[in-house]
């Protein structure tokens, strides 16, 4: 399912991120399409999100963060 603005969603991604994101829970704020270099150019959709409680990221928090689009599901 393509997330769009305005959705609540949660980050289910794997890998390095997840550590510190997997699980919380955020609204989408902006959606952006991403292309690289490769013939034929494949396309990937990126989400700007604002958590609805600050991650702690590296002893930092977190209010907004990028990620692709992939990495969230859409809550109903």
């Amino acid at each position: 399912m393509k997330v769009k603005v305005g959705d609540m969603v949660m980050f289910v991604g794997e890998g390095r991120y997840a550590k510190w994101f997997f699980g919380h829970i955020a609204f989408v704020k902006s959606v952006f399409e991403r292309s690289n270099a490769s013939k034929p150019p494949i396309t990937r959709y990126h989400c700007r999100v604002e958590w609805l409680h600050p991650v702690n990221y590296h002893g930092k928090f977190a209010t907004v963060s990028d990620f692709d689009a992939e990495k969230f599901e859409v809550l109903s």
